[in-house]
């Protein structure tokens, strides 16, 4: 299993810095991936990534992952001009 990276440094606030996975999770979510294909992208479990996005949407102050994608690509934290795709 992939490490956890969800304790890791985590604070909320519309000020708060996503963290990679954070991105690369909204990134995904923004080019129409499910869950389940994040989750296979990434080789992470749905658990995973579900927190990774409530933990995006949280710092991001969305109401929702529609609304935490638009504001992660409104403040330049995701772009989609560059591929998703884990290296």
């Amino acid at each position: 299993m992939a490490k956890n990276h969800l304790s890791a440094g985590r604070s909320s606030g519309p000020n708060a810095a996503l963290t990679d996975a954070e991105m690369k999770c909204l990134t995904m979510v923004a080019e129409g991936k499910r869950v389940l294909d994040i989750c296979n992208l990434l080789l992470l479990s749905e658990i995973e990534v579900e927190s990774l996005l409530a933990s995006a949407e949280a710092k991001l102050g969305a109401r929702n992952r529609l609304h935490a994608v638009s504001m992660a690509m409104l403040t330049g934290q995701i772009d989609l001009g560059h591929s998703s795709k884990p290296e």
